[in-house]
């Protein structure tokens, strides 16, 4: 199945859970301003809830060691050409990089990895979560494989 958004399509897998969305703006009244929202992307191999913020709190705490959350965070515009949005294409998660003290909340046996990079002019952070750290060899092939079928316009 294909699923398509903000100039983002993917091609999910079955027995994945896929959904592409814009945050909801803040609106800044006495200032007249609003934030400009990117897209965020959310993937796993497991039945994500409804109800999660943008980077897995809500699914997080749900999965099970053969369980994977990929994450695509989109930053603003500005931050093109920074040194942390260097690096061009989606990477390659690699199972070294993996670490239980990546995660944003350390919860037991999971294990994390971030990686910051821009596609196509647009900032993003790809943040992704294991179940199980001691599976993070065959679960880092699962990644690259969905990660290989996702297009950012």
């Amino acid at each position: 199945m294909i699923i398509e958004s903000t100039g983002i399509s993917i091609d999910v897998p079955s027995g994945w859970d896929a959904e592409v969305y814009q945050r909801e703006a803040d609106h800044f009244e006495l200032l007249s301003v609003q934030e400009v929202t990117g897209a965020v992307v959310h993937m796993g191999n497991f039945a994500l809830p409804s109800d999660r913020g943008d980077f897995g709190s809500g699914a997080v705490e749900i999965m099970r060691s053969e369980h994977v959350l990929v994450i695509l965070f989109e930053y603003g515009r500005d931050s093109v050409g920074t040194a942390l949005f260097s690096s061009t294409g989606i990477p390659t998660v690699q199972a070294s990089d993996f670490d239980p003290q990546q995660m944003q909340r350390t919860l037991p046996g999971q294990s994390g990895v971030q990686y910051f990079f821009t596609e196509n002019g647009r900032p993003f952070c790809l943040y992704v979560v294991l179940g199980g750290h001691a599976r993070r060899v065959e679960m880092a092939l699962l990644v690259n494989e969905i990660l290989a079928s996702v297009s950012i316009g």
